[in-house]
């Protein structure tokens, strides 16, 4: 079964009294301390707020750009028919709290910022390794890497820094992986095209970066995290070395525990390890029946300790509409081994298929089917071009992964990947603004930016990588940009809430027997009114789509005007009984008011599907040009 699992702020769970932070998974309807369920999980208390109930019945907070399916508010099931009984108020109440837990999750929104750094505070939780000191550069010795979030200076590639030792091969940098300890201090492996290396640093502030020089990894060529058995897995040729990773914090150690000599041959230097699968791409199936070779890659998934087949994954070429699908990347989610796989049909194709597929759901030879389409957007700025695609399951949310694009990066949910979820920031990642000058006292030996800074690879966006993990308490990031790493630790949602994050759900289902069905059914009415009400006074803004660097993002945000409410339609009147009536007025008030809120809460979209907003229309209207 696929995994469901957050991280959270104080919002939503308790542990032992005290409000919890960190991750959390749901299992059966009950909330449990970390990725996922196991022999030491912890149980958590639901707050009884908004957020916590929607965890609880594991809702995806998936809203893009994409048209919201206003379906999600159902109406109450009310017939002549219908026994006005305990199950039938039963059923109907909670239908009508099921629609405002949707109502309220359609306020939580992606931060469309992948990292927030140039709204952090100087001595914070981030900086960043880079410097100005280069050969070309005779004014000053910048002998420290690490900078704060304050001036961005003018940054020269690593490659061109020659007066701070072993990071010109940073900016060479193909793959990599990030290890962080309980004390913050990390390991950065590295390979590049001709070699490996291994960089020691840390989170802490204005931390430093150096190269390990006795490097056991030297020669590999790919590293991957078994968080399950904390076991590092290095790909040396056609050797599997599996180093302890338990012996780094005590001991400072890398020690060699086995070595596995592959009997495949891998298409790329890929292998992915997740809880109890290691797969790989290849040209040949290898399930022990018909070698046949293959134009496109297959997917070949083993048992990581045995090594064992278990199956092969394979494009549908029978359809029509799929006929030249190629498997370009996939990953393996190391809690629950489920297997995120994009593909494309066509070599210069405007979007990509995206599939999710269950582990418990895969046979011996196993064919893709009914994909989601991911579009794909050309960001409108220079970046380090890639003839690769790079996919990565999220750390810290099982509805989030990060595409590497041929070098445009975004993160999508996988519940909904159509549109953008978050994008880097040029402003955010604080690059120089072009320069002009227009006064002739302006002379380039008195400032410090250097001739043409802005047309250095190092100050303006080439990403090599984006990295999420965490240790036992906090997540952390690094971006890896050609002259510039940039370190940041995170205690925050990762979402926008335009509504609050502690708003209480009241509505409680309340057993009684038939003689007091009418009481109950008044207290329980009151409560949804009461939380249909809060939602629609809390959420006094909208969240809105705006195009930034050419890609559409759900970031600019506007007021909503106020809506008419008669409340003497949500009550019982005096003396009034509890008849198919009365029932049916009142709950099919509340579904309206609900139905007004959903129409308000995505009022915009109505107006660029029905083209009543002339310039939001012409930007959807737009042709593709933004695109692939």
């Amino acid at each position: 079964m696929i995994d469901y699992f957050k991280y959270t702020t104080n919002n939503a769970f308790t542990l032992s009294g005290d409000n919890y932070t960190g991750l959390f998974n749901i299992v059966d309807g009950v909330a449990y301390t970390g990725k996922s369920k196991t022999s030491s999980s912890k149980v958590l208390s639901s707050s009884d707020t908004f957020l916590s109930n929607c965890f609880l019945n594991r809702f995806e907070f998936d809203r893009t750009t994409s048209p919201v399916d206003r379906g999600i508010i159902k109406q109450p099931s009310i017939s002549p028919r219908n026994i006005i009984d305990q199950t039938f108020v039963d059923t109907n109440l909670q239908l009508l709290n099921l629609n405002n837990l949707h109502l309220y999750a359609l306020n939580l929104v992606s931060n469309t910022d992948i990292l927030n750094f140039a709204n952090t505070t100087k001595g914070g939780s981030s900086y960043f390794l880079g410097a100005s000191s280069s050969s070309t550069d005779l004014r000053n010795d910048d002998l420290s890497l690490a900078k704060d979030n304050i001036f961005p200076i003018q940054i020269d590639p690593f490659s061109g820094v020659d007066k701070i030792p072993d990071v010109e091969v940073l900016d060479d940098t193909v793959d990599s992986n990030l290890f962080v300890y309980d004390d913050e201090s990390y390991f950065y492996f590295i390979t590049t095209s001709t070699n490996s290396y291994t960089f020691s640093g840390s989170f802490v502030h204005n931390g430093g970066l150096v190269k390990i020089h006795d490097d056991p990894f030297e020669g590999n060529s790919k590293f991957t995290y078994d968080n399950n058995t904390d076991v590092l897995y290095s790909l040396n040729g056609k050797e599997l070395n599996l180093y302890d990773n338990s012996f780094i914090n005590p001991c400072r150690v890398f020690k060699l525990v086995d070595k596995i000599s592959l009997t495949f041959n891998p298409l790329d230097d890929t292998v992915e390890i997740g809880n109890n699968l290691l797969g790989y791409r290849s040209a040949t199936p290898s399930d022990g029946t018909e070698f046949v070779r293959r134009t496109k890659p297959l997917i070949q998934l083993h048992d990581k300790y045995s090594l064992r087949h278990i199956s092969t994954i394979s494009p549908n070429d029978s359809s029509d509409a799929n006929e030249n699908e190629t498997i370009l990347a996939f990953d393996i989610r190391d809690t629950d081994d489920s297997i995120l796989i994009i593909t494309n049909t066509e070599d210069d194709s405007l979007y990509y298929n995206v599939y999710h597929v269950d582990i418990d759901a895969i046979e011996t030879n196993y064919t893709l089917t009914n994909p989601k389409r991911l579009n794909r957007y050309n960001p409108h700025y220079d970046y380090n071009t890639k003839n690769e695609v790079r996919v990565y399951f999220s750390g810290s949310d099982s509805n989030i992964f990060t595409i590497n694009d041929k070098g445009a990066i975004s993160t999508r949910f996988i519940s909904n990947p159509t549109e953008v979820a978050g994008i880097p920031s040029i402003d955010n990642l604080l690059y120089l603004k072009n320069m002009y000058f227009d006064d002739t006292r302006e002379r380039f030996n008195l400032i410090q930016k250097k001739f043409n800074s802005n047309l250095l690879k190092s100050n303006y966006f080439n990403n090599i990588n984006l990295l999420v993990t965490k240790n036992n308490s906090d997540l952390f990031y690094l971006m890896h940009n050609i002259g510039r790493m940039y370190l940041f630790k995170d205690m925050k949602l990762q979402y926008k809430n335009y509504i609050p994050l502690n708003l209480p759900n009241l509505y409680e289902n309340i057993t009684s027997c038939e003689s007091s069905l009418g009481i109950s059914l008044n207290s329980e009415l009151q409560n949804i009114i009461k939380d249909t009400v809060s939602i629609y006074l809390n959420a006094s803004i909208i969240p809105m789509k705006e195009i930034v660097d050419g890609i559409p993002v759900l970031r600019r945000y506007v007021s909503y005007e106020g809506m008419e409410v008669n409340f003497r339609n949500f009550e019982f009147h005096e003396n009034e009984e509890v008849t198919y009536d009365s029932i049916s007025r009142v709950f099919n008030a509340i579904y309206e008011l609900q139905v007004a809120i959903i129409n308000t809460i995505t009022s915009e979209e109505g107006a660029l599907l029905s083209g009543e907003s002339s310039k939001l229309a012409g930007e959807e209207a737009a042709p593709r040009g933004d695109n692939y």
